[in-house]
């Protein structure tokens, strides 16, 4: 060959088949097979049908292609006819090693590099829309200074800076919301008074709550009950353990909250 004709000779290049996995993997995708379980005849009749388009645009096959092809028409040849040995072996074991396992490993895992490798690329993409201004150099009337070198502690400098912020934290407003009261004890002991004083009879501790009671309700209730035993108004009664607890009157009038 002359050298005009290396000049002007044409070189092609897939770029979507860096190798014999990926024209395996833009077969199953685009046949739409599930790549768990891959129809072998089917994919190594076109997988071969592939490499003679490639043969008639006047393509190099690389080894690695034919390599795959071997292979694929192994597989398909156990699959179809298995052998003698094959055969007594299954009639032995319940258990069918599929042909296709290998394969099937190697197409997830060259899956797993390809997109790993469209991620990098998508982000050297990205990197390469950022433009890194080069270092200015310094006027030459400014007035440069070196620190020195005694007496310079790095931990004292971090213990400088932390001390720096923590006053500007300190510094900031501090901001407080105060809610009031929804309900209080002096009311509900009032209330208790009132519902004894109108039933005349012991009442459970239960019905003092509604339904849907919020918690804040229970407390301030309880607290109250407290505070009425405390003072020998209301005497608790249980029958049994973990019975219903019942609420007595210890005296028939109350003295007034302000005594």
């Amino acid at each position: 060959m002359t050298k005009e004709n290396s000049q002007t000779e044409l070189t092609f290049k897939l770029p979507s088949f860096e190798g014999p996995l990926d024209l395996l993997l833009h077969l199953i995708k685009q046949n739409e097979m599930d790549i768990y379980d891959i129809p072998i005849a089917k994919i190594t009749s076109q997988y071969i049908e592939s490499l003679k388009q490639m043969q008639s645009l006047k393509l190099d096959i690389a080894g690695e292609y034919l390599v795959m092809a071997a292979m694929l028409l192994n597989i398909k040849s156990k699959m179809l006819l298995p052998n003698e040995k094959e055969q007594m072996e299954l009639a032995e074991s319940d258990f069918q090693e599929d042909p296709r396992e290998l394969l099937v490993k190697q197409l997830l895992l060259h899956k797993c590099y390809q997109e790993a490798a469209e991620n990098l690329q998508v982000a050297a993409a990205e990197r390469s829309l950022n433009y890194t201004r080069e270092e200015l150099t310094p006027p030459d009337d400014i007035q440069q200074q070196q620190l020195s070198a005694e007496g310079l502690d790095v931990q004292l400098l971090t213990q400088a800076l932390q001390r720096l912020l923590l006053q500007k934290e300190i510094s900031k407003p501090q901001k407080r919301v105060i809610n009031s009261e929804k309900y209080t004890i002096k009311d509900e002991i009032k209330n208790i008074r009132q519902l004894l004083q109108s039933t005349k009879e012991p009442i459970l501790f239960s019905d003092l709550f509604k339904q849907n009671v919020d918690l804040e309700k229970i407390v301030t209730v309880f607290l109250a009950v407290l505070e009425l035993n405390k003072r020998a108004e209301v005497h608790l009664e249980q029958k049994q353990t973990l019975g219903p607890l019942y609420l007595k009157s210890e005296v028939k009038s109350y003295v007034s909250e302000s005594s």
